[in-house]
């Protein structure tokens, strides 16, 4: 499950194309941030994406890229001529009888590979048709769906809606929200579809609403387009936050009692169409002149800061990369113990969090403002000062909850949460 949202220079405060996305993945699925730099291959060289081999490309780009430990693609990322890419789960009736190329790989290689929106929508058209979608897209068990992406650069936006090996694509609105479902239907622009004679609708062809509606699809992706277009002409990165890490009304928000997962900030819940939440989240500020990339490399985008990052620039020191087990020195794992003790104080202690991570965002963004031209020199020195200055106000709140008991009234969700800590050998 995840959420992707986008908003073009005619919709935003300053002309600044942003694109953002929650990962909601499972509960355990801890998030890597890496960075890969742009690499020239010889003739013949093969490629090792999560399930399959494919040729490799003679040239990559640069990209910074967040992705599930288990797999080779990524959930949300950038490149260095300023694509970005979030994904989406899509839920089809195709099948395919075997192991493809599945929506992570898909978003990897569009990065990789694409120089514009377009170039990347086109490229991962191809490898939908050359190779399906097929293979396990879970962390636990085998669970298959198909994908569809959002894709921005400097000049506009595209979504790509894959279905098996078809495809279709159209330029996005000035304001656009995808989710877990096809949002294309005889409106393509590019398709693997006959364009000849009447336009087939890919949705109508194509979409399972059974799983849609499990997924709470329709419910994420209106909330956050309607969010969106009530900010029409003055949208900022901090806008693209708010709608990331909206619930509905904070004073009433009861995380137990959605049975399905119908908020755009996506919390697991003691029912089995739950069991995913936003384990990280990406909002990038591309303009002509300049690229920031702004992650939070944690889960509960509601209880993180987002952070930047700069291509050319090495990633922060953030520990060792997570994996599934909870694992000391690692950011992701270290954060869990700030994001698990909060959600049992949420409605009481969210507001206080909230105000001092708020307030450290607003900071971090007014000095990327210069940095953002500055040199390389600059650049890494501002990617250290943030992410150390998000650290210690992570520290701060894990000392302050640790204080407060760690339970839960609802005896599903204290079992839920019970289960999960255990599997991931997360004491408390």
């Amino acid at each position: 499950m995840c959420d992707t949202i986008v908003a073009q220079p005619e919709a935003t405060a300053d002309g600044v194309m942003l694109l953002a996305k929650n990962a909601d993945t499972e509960v355990n699925e801890a998030q890597q941030i890496l960075s890969f730099p742009a690499r020239d291959y010889g003739a013949g060289t093969a490629l090792r994406v999560t399930h399959l081999t494919i040729p490799q490309a003679r040239h990559t780009h640069e990209i910074i890229l967040e992705r599930s430990f288990w797999a080779w693609g990524g959930e949300i990322g950038c490149n260095e001529h300023g694509v970005a890419i979030g994904n989406e789960a899509a839920f089809s009736n195709q099948t395919e009888a075997k192991d493809g190329v599945i929506v992570l790989d898909l978003l990897r290689l569009g990065l990789e590979r694409g120089a514009t929106a377009r170039e990347a929508v086109e490229i991962i058209g191809a490898h939908v048709v050359e190779y399906g979608q097929g293979g396990n897209v879970q962390m636990m068990g085998n669970y298959q769906f198909d994908g569809g992406l959002l894709i921005a650069d400097r000049r506009e936006a595209w979504i790509i809606n894959c279905a098996g090996r078809h495809w279709a694509a159209r330029r996005a609105r000035s304001t656009e929200a995808i989710s877990n479902r096809y949002q294309i239907g005889a409106d393509w622009e590019l398709s693997s579809l006959p364009s000849g004679g009447e336009r087939a609708d890919f949705r109508a062809m194509f979409a399972d609403p059974v799983r849609e509606y499990e997924a709470g699809a329709n419910e994420r992706e209106s909330c956050a387009a309607g969010l969106l277009a009530a900010r029409h002409g003055q949208i900022t990165m901090h806008d693209m936050a708010a709608v990331l890490r909206d619930v509905g009304d904070e004073s009433t928000y009861d995380v137990t009692a959605d049975k399905r997962s119908v908020r755009v900030c996506m919390h697991a819940g003691p029912t089995p169409l739950r069991f995913w939440h936003a384990t990280g989240a990406m909002i990038t500020e591309t303009r002509p002149d300049s690229v920031v990339v702004w992650m939070t490399g944690t889960s509960a985008t509601d209880l993180s800061i987002f952070k930047p990052l700069f291509l050319g620039v090495p990633l922060p020191d953030a520990g060792l990369q997570p994996t599934g087990i909870d694992t000391e020195g690692t950011l992701w794992w270290r954060h869990e113990r700030l994001h698990r003790r909060a959600m049992a104080h949420y409605r009481e202690v969210k507001p206080e969090i909230r105000a001092e991570f708020d307030a450290l965002e607003r900071q971090f963004h007014a000095a990327s403002i210069s940095a953002r031209t500055a040199s390389p020199r600059v650049k890494a020195a501002l990617v250290r000062w943030c992410w150390h200055a998000a650290s210690l106000a992570t520290e701060r709140w894990i000392e302050k909850l640790s204080a407060r008991s760690y339970g839960f009234s609802h005896t599903g969700y204290a079992a839920m949460w019970q289960r999960f800590n255990a599997e991931a050998s997360l004491s408390l």
